[in-house]
């Protein structure tokens, strides 16, 4: 069985990332309301549904075994009676479910900021700044 390990050439060094960096450097200099309007609108979408995502997969787990549906047990095929007698239900207190799910929430939100932020910059002016340290390390071999 052959494998290719050729590598995309024009991804490796990130060319169409640079158009797009590009283009939002345009809407940033030319309608920063816009802009702003595109970050607001990327940040409450990705971060919404990554923090619910988190929470509501700890919680259900730690409560009912469940998926982060509520509705579909964890452990699929054999069954979780197949383990333990009664089935996997840690039953956790809420309190601690909560305190635990909320702080996997948290952790995705400070991500989620993070990945919202190398993509639109709140200061737009590092979009060009990021775009030079980004070609300087290309450069170097980074």
């Amino acid at each position: 069985m052959a494998m290719n390990f050729q590598i995309n050439p024009t991804d490796y060094l990130g060319h169409d990332h640079e158009v797009f960096k590009t283009k939002l450097m345009e809407l940033a200099l030319s309608e920063p309301k816009k802009y702003f309007e595109l970050r607001r609108d990327v940040l409450t979408a990705v971060k919404k549904q990554a923090v619910d995502d988190a929470y509501k997969i700890y919680y259900h787990l730690l409560t009912a075994g469940r998926q982060k549906d509520g509705a579909t047990d964890v452990l699929q095929g054999k069954g979780s009676n197949a383990y333990i007698d009664g089935g996997f239900k840690p039953s956790m207190p809420m309190q601690k479910v909560n305190e635990f799910a909320l702080k996997a929430a948290k952790t995705i939100d400070a991500i989620s900021e993070e990945c919202i932020e190398m993509l639109l910059p709140q200061d737009y002016r590092q979009i060009a700044e990021n775009r030079t340290v980004q070609k300087t390390a290309s450069n170097l071999g980074f």
